[in-house]
C-alpha cells in the first residue's frame, strides 16, 4: 500500500497491557502519563470547514447525503462525535481524547478515502496496543460510521472499532477481559477482522453472552455474523457502520437493535424478532451464516439472539474506542462519526 506520511509529533505513553484476549486487563484504570484531553466538550473539532453552519436541509436518509464529502457534518445536531484528523498534528488530535496510547505507532498520512473532503488520516503502525478513547454523553441509540484500510496478508487480533457503555461512565477503557458483564456494569460492541482470514465480525460482551467453555467459566467476546464475504479487503478503504439501540425494557431484550453495514450494504440485523439461528459455544450462527465454524456443526435454527444488553436504564452507550491492539500489520482510520441518526458512506 503506498503511503505518503506527514511529519509527526511522537507521543510516548507508559502502558500496562494485558496478555489476555482483550486490550486491557480486568482491573484496568487510568494510564499513568497518558495525554488526557483537557476540553471535555463534545464538538466537531475536526471538520475541514469548522465555520460551516448547520444546514437547514430536510433530514434525508443519511447524514452523508446532507453533507457531501462529510464537509460540515461535525456541526450537525445529530452528531455526537466527529473525527477526520484534520487537526494537523498528533498532539492536537490527542488533546481531544480522554486517553491515548501510542507507543510510537501513530502518524498522519495523506492516504485518505476517495471522495473524502479531508487531506489527512491516522495511520496506526503496530507497537504494543495503540488506541484512542473518548468518554461521551449517555445515549440509548447510536450509529457509528468509520472508514478503515487494513494492510493485506495480516493476522488480526482486536484491530477495529469498539463502542459501548459503562456504569458509571469512565474516561478510560475497562473491558474486563474474559468476564461476563452483570447487566448493570458494562457492555461493548465491536467490529473487527478475525485472524488471518480478514473476515469481519462482531466481538461483543453483554449480560446474555455465552462462554466457549462447558461448563462456562471464561467469557471472550461473542461473534454473531459468520459470513465469508464480509471481509476487510486488504489494501482497500472500506466504509463500515454499526447501529446499536439498547433494550428499552430492562427485564428483557425488547426494543434492542444491532446492525452492521459495509459500503452502505446491510450485512446483518438483529432485533427482538430475529433472525433465527443457533449457538455453538460462544458463536451465534444466524440464517445466512456460511462460515465453516457454523456449517460444520449445523443445528436447528430455532433461537433468537437475546439482546438484553442491560438490566438497568442507568447503563447506556457512552464511549468510543478505535484501536489497533495486537497484530504485525498496519491500518488507517478516517472519517469517524458517532451520531443519533444513520450516517451512511460519503457522497
Amino acid at each position: 500500500m503506498t503511503r505518503m506520511c506527514c511529519s509527526i509529533v511522537v507521543l510516548m505513553f507508559s502502558v500496562a497491557c494485558s496478555g489476555d484476549d482483550d486490550a486491557m486487563s480486568p482491573d484496568a484504570g487510568p494510564v499513568d502519563g497518558a495525554l488526557v484531553g483537557q476540553d471535555a466538550a463534545v464538538s466537531d473539532g475536526g471538520s475541514t470547514d469548522p465555520d460551516a453552519a448547520v444546514t437547514d436541509a430536510a433530514v434525508t436518509g443519511t447524514l452523508a447525503e446532507d453533507y457531501p464529502g462529510d464537509l460540515g457534518m461535525g456541526n450537525d445536531p445529530a452528531v455526537v462525535w466527529f473525527e477526520d484528523f484534520e487537526e494537523g498534528s498528533l498532539a492536537a488530535i490527542a488533546g481531544r481524547y480522554d486517553q491515548v496510547r501510542d507507543n510510537g505507532g501513530w502518524e498522519l498520512t495523506s492516504d485518505t478515502p476517495n471522495g473524502s473532503g479531508s487531506s489527512l488520516a491516522l495511520h496506526a503502525t503496530m507497537g504494543t496496543a495503540v488506541d484512542l478513547f473518548k468518554q461521551l454523553p449517555n445515549h440509548d441509540e447510536w450509529w457509528v460510521r468509520w472508514y478503515v484500510n487494513y494492510e493485506a496478508g495480516v493476522t488480526w487480533h482486536h484491530n477495529g472499532m469498539w463502542i459501548g457503555g459503562t456504569n458509571p461512565s469512565t474516561t478510560w477503557p475497562s473491558p474486563n477481559a474474559g468476564i461476563q458483564p452483570n447487566g448493570d456494569d458494562r457492555f461493548s460492541i465491536a467490529i473487527e477482522p478475525m485472524g488471518s482470514s480478514g473476515r469481519f465480525d462482531f466481538y461483543n460482551y453483554w449480560m446474555g453472552m455465552r462462554s466457549w467453555e462447558d461448563p462456562p467459566s471464561t467469557y471472550w467476546g461473542n461473534t454473531l455474523v459468520h459470513q465469508n464475504d464480509f471481509t476487510a479487503d486488504g489494501g482497500t478503504w472500506v466504509c463500515l457502520e454499526m447501529h446499536v439501540r439498547v433494550n428499552s425494557d430492562p427485564s428483557s431484550g425488547a426494543g434492542a437493535v444491532l446492525e452492521v453495514w459495509k459500503n452502505d450494504v446491510l450485512v446483518q440485523r438483529f432485533d427482538e424478532n430475529g433472525p433465527l439461528g443457533y449457538w455453538i459455544r460462544d458463536k451465534f450462527c444466524p440464517a445466512g451464516a456460511d462460515g465453516s465454524e457454523c456449517t460444520d456443526y449445523p443445528a436447528p435454527a430455532t433461537q433468537i439472539l437475546d439482546l438484553q444488553l442491560r438490566n438497568t436504564t442507568a447503563l447506556q452507550l457512552n464511549h468510543f474506542w478505535p484501536q489497533n491492539y495486537d497484530a504485525d500489520g498496519t491500518l488507517i482510520f478516517d472519517q469517524m462519526v458517532v451520531a443519533t441518526r444513520r450516517v451512511g458512506c460519503m457522497r
